[in-house]
């Protein structure tokens, strides 16, 4: 058994924090808001990261709660004409044996907490980590870590796993990068389907993206076709220019984006919520994955490019080689030689994805595909 301090209670560090404690594992998760079931953007889940969700006992819940979309349509931004189809549903399921589900992030945190309850996790909202200490008298474990949260409460672990999104206290032990990047910006929100006329709505069971040279708009059922996700994404024109560093990204800019769309996406357009902007810039991968005994996952080592959909998958899939790798450990004296495979497994995969941009003309079979096998992963 290995004592296990996870740094985020979000999709990866909860799912982390199941896949060790079925290994068992001591988890202790420390998430700075004051609940884990916080509502956000709706998760789209390819197979890579259904075939861990149904390896840790949770995928028929998240079917349950979630929808099944059958098609996905890319769209021309301008005209609306369709472009390219891909099958969802049964011909995908069939291909990487198991299927693509879309649901609602707090429905997914939630199932993910309830599963951390029932392996014996313990989950601590509120707590804030500010600092990592890994000097040879911090930690009581030889070797290990020691995490300090702001109101002054302490937690010793032999590994520390920093699951705390792309701004993670940890990235500073690995040497990470400023960000940088040409200035894509995101808007996203729900709308209901009454408030959509006939013309303006999607089939229950289709994620359609319309895609322009420097716009696109996705759009996909939730809560079983009662409402649709919407995403809005778009490259500002103001990035970089003086005096607008902080300005770049408004909703002048996304209304000026779209202006050229099709009507229904700029009716569509028009819906989506204007109070919070995601300014996409990119983090490069970060050239190791571990520091000692604090080993990072998901956005924290590999921030993913929003339009992917495989921010969340990567995280999951991460969670679940961590675990593997922690759980074939021997105990305490082994763990230094199970972080370095869990990095040697996990990091060129998440690099080239992260990259897809470059590779995407070579197709995505790769980019939905278990990395484990079905017989690993059942």
């Amino acid at each position: 058994m290995v004592e296990i301090v996870v740094i985020g209670g979000g999709i990866g560090g909860l799912t982390a924090a199941v896949a060790h404690a079925q290994g068992g594992h001591r988890v202790q998760v420390l998430e700075r808001a004051a609940r884990f079931a916080r509502p956000g953007p709706a998760i789209r889940l390819a197979p890579n990261a259904t075939a861990v969700l149904d390896r840790l006992g949770v995928l028929d819940q998240v079917v349950e709660l979630g929808t099944r979309p059958k098609r996905a349509i890319l769209r021309d931004l301008g005209s609306g004409l369709e472009l390219a189809a891909l099958d969802l549903g049964a011909t995908l399921t069939a291909r990487y044996g198991m299927p693509y589900v879309v649901i609602g992030r707090a429905d997914l945190l939630s199932l993910l907490a309830d599963a951390c309850a029932d392996a014996d996790v313990e989950l601590r909202p509120g707590r804030e980590v500010t600092a990592i200490d890994q000097s040879p008298l911090a930690s009581s474990v030889m070797g290990g870590a020691l995490v300090t949260c702001s109101d002054g409460r302490i937690y010793d672990g032999e590994v520390v796993i920093a699951a705390d999104g792309a701004g993670s206290l940890a990235r500073d032990l690995l040497g990470a990068a400023e960000p940088s990047g040409p200035g894509w910006a995101a808007y996203r929100s729900a709308v209901a389907r009454s408030e959509l006329t006939p013309a303006q709505a999607d089939a229950d069971d289709e994620v359609v993206a319309w895609v322009g040279p420097d716009a696109h708009f996705t759009r996909y059922p939730v809560r079983a076709g009662e409402a649709y996700e919407q995403v809005a994404v778009f490259r500002s024109r103001i990035h970089g220019a003086a005096g607008q560093e902080r300005e770049w990204g408004g909703p002048d800019e996304l209304d000026a984006a779209f202006a050229a769309a099709t009507p229904q996406v700029r009716a569509a357009v028009g819906l989506i919520r204007r109070d919070r902007c995601w300014r996409m810039l990119d983090r490069p991968p970060l050239p190791a994955w571990v520091s000692g005994r604090v080993a990072m996952l998901g956005d924290a080592v590999h921030p993913m490019p929003a339009y992917l959909a495989q921010g969340a998958c990567q995280a999951i899939e991460d969670a679940a080689a961590l675990a593997d790798a922690l759980n074939d450990c021997p105990g305490p004296d082994g763990v230094a030689e199970a972080l370095a495979r869990y990095e040697a497994h996990r990091a060129p995969r998440a690099s080239r994805v992260q990259r897809a941009r470059q590779v995407w003309d070579a197709g995505t079979d790769w980019l939905y595909a278990p990395s484990l096998s079905l017989e690993e992963v059942k």
